[in-house]
């Protein structure tokens, strides 16, 4: 009844490749991966179906979406096609930008942002 969709991108060339990718790190974690993708620009969607709520479940569950994630990034895209960073994927900016890139992002947004008003705690990794 319950599923983490998440949302990465790779060259078009790439998605059956990812697809086939995401649905082996399913198995390996006991989920059924299914994937929505928009194949005219390489967005991936996959759903990362579960039945229980419980830590350990949710743990399994968030680790089998940041092995997605990089393997997106392996394929030659990102962790994220449309939907942005946010909370959930900050800590996997290390794995697409520099410390040095990060530190560049969060210099420009102090410029545009110089009290933290937006968003707060979120893009960058803690």
């Amino acid at each position: 009844p319950y599923y983490l969709l998440e949302d990465g991108v790779v060259p078009r060339t790439k998605l059956v490749e990812a697809m086939k990718r995401a649905r082996e790190i399913g198995e390996k974690y006991g989920f059924i991966v299914p994937n929505g993708c928009h194949l005219g620009d390489g967005n991936l969607h996959p759903y990362i179906m579960f039945k229980d709520l419980d830590e350990e479940t949710k743990r399994r569950v968030m680790k089998a979406g940041d092995e997605i994630l990089k393997v997106c990034v392996e394929l030659g895209g990102s962790v994220s096609g449309e939907h942005g960073i946010g909370i959930s994927k900050k800590e996997l900016l290390p794995v697409i930008y520099s410390k040095d890139d990060i530190e560049v992002m969060k210099r420009v947004k102090g410029a545009l942002d110089p009290d933290g008003l937006f968003n707060p705690g979120k893009i960058f990794p803690d």
